[in-house]
């Protein structure tokens, strides 16, 4: 059993889908050190690990999440930064609309747990070619399941999380939404509904482009 802390900071600005990477730049910017959480880049190279500062839009507003050391990190934004920002072209005073804290227990459960994920990112060009290949949903739910159970070991993973049993999700039910354009490319975006059976974090990310506000989880 390991405990993962999550701080969700929702704003009161509005913010558009495709202006995620904007607002986290504005937050970037607004920052005085360079701390790598915010960022994810170690100068010209990435850090390949789980994001722990993730920015999103949460009922049509700007929203950042925060795990375990990301929250304390964000002390910097809270003690330093300039909440007058630019998004883009738009300049905005960002007001903190809410603060929710949560202390989870991620560890196995003795029956199913009912998520959803919002707009999924899961089909790399592999994938993407085995997905739209077939037209049979039992296929496309298996290949969706597999995806889906190796997101969450690589979201464990990226916790420092090492689980002993085995992950069993089951996807109830999945929608695919119009694809998400990330440099010039289309994605397939997926909302998702599934049961699994180990207790995790809401609002957090899964998949590809989770510190952008893709594949957020939430409970059912």
């Amino acid at each position: 059993m390991t405990k993962i802390k999550t701080l969700t900071i929702q704003f009161d600005t509005p913010l558009r889908r495709s202006e995620i990477p904007l607002f986290r730049g504005a937050i970037i910017a607004a920052i005085p050190s360079s701390n790598i959480l915010f960022h994810n880049h170690y100068g010209t190279s990435l850090r390949y690990s789980y994001p722990l500062i993730q920015y999103k839009r949460i009922g049509g507003k700007a929203a950042i999440t925060c795990i375990g050391k990301g929250i304390d990190a964000m002390e910097e934004l809270f003690v330093n930064a300039n909440y007058t920002l630019k998004i883009g072209r738009r300049e905005v005073n960002l007001k903190i609309e809410s603060i929710k804290a949560e202390d989870v227990d991620v560890s196995i459960s003795p029956s199913p747990i009912s998520y959803r994920i919002h707009e999924w990112l899961p089909l790399n060009e592999k994938h993407n070619k085995q997905f739209h290949s077939t037209e049979s949903i039992v296929e496309r739910v298996r290949l969706l399941e597999q995806i889906l159970t190796g997101n969450i070991l690589s979201l464990l993973k990226g916790l420092d999380i090492f689980i002993d049993f085995q992950l069993q999700s089951v996807i109830t039910d999945f929608t695919i939404r119009s694809p998400i354009i990330y440099k010039h490319i289309k994605l397939t975006n997926v909302d998702l509904s599934f049961n699994v059976n180990i207790n995790l974090p809401q609002q957090i990310g899964i998949g590809r482009h989770s510190s952008m506000g893709a594949g957020v989880l939430t409970k059912k």
